[in-house]
């Protein structure tokens, strides 16, 4: 029986992930709790970033993770998001007026807490990417790749919080 290429390239991409420190999400971390995901606050200029960066939290996190959305205090956990930095700039300023190259930043801040309020996790995610406006990419089309990415980091890292025990932390 002959090795495939395939089957060759399958086993070097699993060492090289096992290697790397690469993990998998494990699909009974959350163990079926129920997990409130109240819409993001949004302080920014940037009128309707909450929206799409809730549904996309709530979405990523029943996709990864074995967790029911819930709501208010029935719920056994609550992550609450904060969406903490807005930007858009050029990179690449045209002679006629205008941009080229544009830069769209988001920030989001998240923190787990258990349904008595006491913090099990936080953390922040800034993200930021280039769009072409001579294809027709603005602004607002970044933020929804960015909104994308940034939820599915926070589902992943809820997760990796969930893996240890839920131990309350002290609020700075």
């Amino acid at each position: 029986m002959t090795v495939g290429l395939p089957r060759i390239q399958a086993l070097l991409l699993i060492a090289l992930l096992g290697s790397c420190g690469y993990r998998m999400v494990r699909p009974d971390i959350g163990e079926g709790r129920n997990i409130a995901v109240p819409t993001a606050i949004n302080n920014s200029s940037w009128l309707g970033l909450e929206a799409p960066l809730t549904r996309g939290v709530r979405a990523d996190l029943q996709r990864l993770l074995d967790v029911r959305l819930g709501s208010g205090s029935r719920s056994d956990l609550v992550l609450k998001t904060d969406i903490a930095d807005v930007g858009r700039s050029s990179r690449l300023a045209l002679r006629s007026g205008g941009a080229a190259v544009g830069i769209s930043t988001l920030g989001v801040h998240w923190q787990l807490e258990d349904s008595q309020g006491n913090l099990l996790g936080e953390g922040n995610i800034r993200r930021s990417l280039e769009f072409l406006t001579s294809l027709d990419e603005d602004a607002y089309f970044a933020f929804d790749e960015l909104i994308s990415e940034i939820a599915q980091q926070i589902a992943l890292e809820v997760g990796a919080q969930m893996e240890q025990p839920l131990i309350p932390q002290e609020k700075e």
